[in-house]
């Protein structure tokens, strides 16, 4: 069974890649820096790299003539301009392009929970005439991922400054191994078919929560001093200084943090009634 995949510089996407090759799928990865992304990968039998580029339709080599499910993960942006958006979009459209040609029976798109144009997107999918299934992720507990990376950097500190507005904001993150289930169950499911699913842990947690329980968890104490917040530029910049990570990356987590990211369609357990780890368990096994 053929999958195509793009979208693979982010956090979920090789690790998606690599989870559906374990499970025996061919799994070809569209990515437009090969090099680069050769260099950072381990070698599998059952992956292979396609060096495209979607916005100009050029791909090596070409891509398959058979393509059971292609998988397309949506890529952050720090600023959500209309430009930003008018090239998702052509990107989605070209990607399908290539799901038709090679007979594709399922289309994946795969973004976080507050996706600003996902009416478009869901407008797309359905013109395809290609069965689609949307899933809307929370934050990912895993090693490396955004969120732990931030929560460790900012653990560092002896005294934790926080942007007042971050601290308040809840969320459902949700363990990588249980999002990756999900996903595998999603994967050629008639039952997924034309769907939109959200995906994220079973706990409610605000993001000071999480650092007080991430804190716990590696044994240290530090005070967490909450601070106005400022405009979206200004507060990547605070985010970046006290956290250690890009102001790109600051930007991008923030921006997704302006509201709540708490599930609204919770169907997917009432198909697969999945136990999740907990957001402690999570933790523990990230930190292992």
């Amino acid at each position: 069974m053929n999958i195509l995949i793009t979208g693979l510089n982010n956090y979920l996407g090789k690790r998606l890649a690599w989870h559906l090759a374990d499970e025996g799928y061919q799994t070809s990865c569209l990515v437009r820096n090969e090099k680069h992304f050769l260099e950072t990968t381990e070698e599998h039998p059952n992956v292979s790299v396609i060096r495209g580029d979607l916005v100009r339709e050029r791909y090596t080599p070409t891509i398959a003539e058979q393509i059971d499910v292609a998988i397309y993960l949506s890529q952050d942006s720090a600023e959500w301009s209309e430009q930003y958006k008018n090239l998702e979009l052509l990107s989605l459209i070209n990607f399908i392009k290539q799901a038709r040609k090679s007979n594709s029976q399922q289309l994946v798109y795969i973004t976080r929970l507050r996706t600003p144009f996902i009416k478009e997107v869901q407008q797309i999918l359905t013109d395809s005439y290609i069965s689609y299934t949307i899933v809307r992720i929370s934050n990912i507990i895993g090693k490396e991922s955004i969120l732990m990376e931030m929560m460790k950097k900012v653990s560092s500190r002896f005294i934790i400054f926080a942007n007042q507005r971050l601290v308040k904001m809840r969320a459902q993150p949700i363990a990588l191994q249980d999002l990756l289930t999900y996903l595998s169950f999603i994967v050629l499911n008639p039952a997924a078919f034309n769907q939109s699913f959200d995906i994220g842990g079973p706990d409610v947690l605000s993001y000071k929560e999480m650092l007080k329980a991430y804190m716990k968890q590696i044994h240290i104490n530090r005070p967490i001093v909450s601070v106005p917040s400022f405009n979206n530029r200004l507060s990547a910049f605070f985010i970046s200084l006290t956290t250690g990570v890009s102001v790109s990356t600051a930007r991008a987590f923030g921006e997704n943090i302006t509201q709540d990211l708490l599930c609204e369609n919770n169907h997917i357990r009432d198909l697969f009634p999945h136990e999740c780890l907990t957001f402690e368990q999570a933790l523990k096994a990230a930190l292992a």
